[in-house]
């Protein structure tokens, strides 16, 4: 170096290759992965000395991982370490070139398919439904070879040495795009139950928001709940009201009358009441939606994805076809192109339809939600699934609230019947009329607003009496073939008079 300046830095030596020091004996082997030699000079492994001098004492190694005379030998784990120590593998030399828990893993998929190495690739190669389920694919989907295995097994002379699992990679490993193969094979397999799982709920969610929409709907008894509401308020900002969001069917339970009476507790118990003096049949609409529960399990947003992944199947397939026949280093015996082929030409037409009906669902909700007041595109906006929910739950709570406000009404006009009777009345009469009571609650009389006759049976035996024996038994009133369907009006106007006037 030119006086004044320091000396330069010592050149690094060049990284010499470490050899393996060859024992005496036949050592117990420690399975790891090695690192490539040109990852470890930016690793803490580049820090390491390369000299073959071990920086530590390994005099006793032989004595402590000898595999000679190691049936006499006895560890902690007693017979079973001596076991595995007598295990053939152990003898043949090198067994596996894997990591050992995948090894295993491996194994016990090949033990489940019970096929041979070349067996599999051969199904493989010709799309055998016989020899392969779809279970099968998938299981070997999950065990696919990496890049660093194959070139390890690559690199190896006598495959047949190596372990089941080691010849089955060596022998899947030149099928080309073995992935894409296996998830198209997969698709081919499962399309037909998969369009056979989704159509039906399909129309589930069609038939339901048709009946919903339809008459009779719950349509009359939201504009009861609107009448009512405009009636409370009348004097505030919130009267005057077109609509309202259907959230408020919820809160209905929660307003508290204030001299309703044990009869009539609620906002809700005072709707069913004025439903039950309007048509009876309006608290159990829910009667004339057969799909309503049904949809209410759907998960819309589900099913939209499932028909996603039809259509995304299929273009993966049709791209895999083009591929291999842009590639001219198919494997002898791939039919894959004979087979999908074909099934390109008769699934694109079914996902297709698949496609279409999903997309008219989908506006069909949006419309249903849009008909009752509700911003389909917000992001608040329910779930379909959410909405028929609600109109299920609401005409439960309604349903129930009906039974308990008739129940009260016939309750109290025995009562009032059995306070009219002459005070002196005989012992005999007393009891004729406690049977007049029990009579009245039997038959379900009417409300005393309706009337009753002297006998305390209820008059007629109307729409009212079939109803709220259909609620209390659950079971669906029988209509006449011919029954005529009153028109309703929409709950939402955009201008005039409302239609109807039933709750004016």
């Amino acid at each position: 170096a030119p006086p004044g300046f320091p000396p330069p830095p010592p050149i690094p030596p060049s990284p010499t290759r470490v050899r393996p020091t060859v024992p005496r004996k036949k050592l117990r082997p420690f399975f790891w992965n090695k690192l490539q030699t040109p990852v470890v000079a930016s690793t803490v492994w580049g820090e390491v000395p390369t000299t073959r001098e071990s920086a530590f004492d390994l005099a006793d190694l032989e004595a402590t991982f000898s595999l000679e005379n190691a049936s006499s030998a006895r560890t902690d784990g007693g017979g079973k370490e001596a076991a595995l120590l007598r295990s053939p593998s152990l003898k043949a030399g090198p067994t596996t070139l894997l990591d050992i828990t995948r090894a295993n893993n491996v194994a016990i998929m090949l033990s489940r398919i019970k096929l041979s190495a070349p067996d599999i690739r051969r199904a493989l190669l010709s799309l055998d439904d016989e020899r392969l389920t779809t279970d099968d694919l998938k299981a070997i989907g999950r065990q696919l070879p990496t890049t660093e295995e194959v070139a390890r097994l690559s690199d190896f002379g006598d495959v047949s040495r190596l372990a089941k699992a080691d010849q089955f990679f060596f022998e899947i490993m030149t099928i080309p795009h073995l992935g894409t193969r296996l998830e198209c094979m997969i698709f081919r397999r499962r399309l037909e139950l998969d369009v056979e799982e989704l159509r039906p709920e399909l129309d589930i969610l069609r038939n339901a928001s048709r009946e919903v929409k339809g008459p009779p709907g719950p349509a009359s008894a939201f504009q009861a709940v609107l009448s009512v509401g405009n009636a409370l308020n009348g004097s505030t900002f919130r009267g005057g009201a077109r609509g309202f969001k259907l959230d408020a069917l919820l809160k209905l339970r929660e307003t508290k009358t204030v001299k309703g009476g044990a009869g009539c507790p609620t906002l809700l118990h005072y709707i069913a009441r004025i439903l039950l003096r309007s048509d009876p049949t309006l608290v159990t609409f829910v009667e004339d939606m057969p799909h309503l529960e049904a949809a209410a399990r759907v998960s819309v947003q589900t099913l939209q994805t499932s028909i996603a992944s039809l259509v995304d199947g299929l273009i993966q397939v049709k791209e895999e076809m083009k591929r291999m026949r842009s590639d001219r280093t198919t494997p002898s015996g791939d039919q894959f192109a004979q087979v999908m082929g074909p099934f390109i030409a008769l699934s694109t037409e079914t996902i297709d339809a698949m496609s279409n009906m999903g997309g008219a669902v989908d506006m069909e909700l949006q419309g249903l939600l849009a008909y009752f007041g509700e911003t389909p595109d917000a992001q608040d906006a329910p779930k379909p699934e959410d909405f028929f929910s609600l109109i299920l739950a609401f005409s439960a709570s309604l349903q129930k609230a009906a039974l308990e406000v008739h129940d009260a009404d016939a309750k109290g006009a025995a009562k009032a019947k059995l306070a009219a009777a002459p005070a002196q009345e005989a012992p005999e009469q007393q009891v004729a009329a406690n049977n007049t009571v029990k009579m009245a609650k039997d038959s379900l009389a009417l409300p005393a607003s309706q009337g009753h006759a002297a006998s305390g049976h209820s008059i007629g035996r109307g729409q009212l009496d079939q109803t709220i024996r259909s609620m209390r038994d659950g079971r669906r009133r029988a209509r006449p073939e011919r029954e005529e369907r009153r028109p309703l009006s929409k709950m939402f106007l955009d201008g005039g008079r409302p239609v109807s006037r039933a709750f004016d």
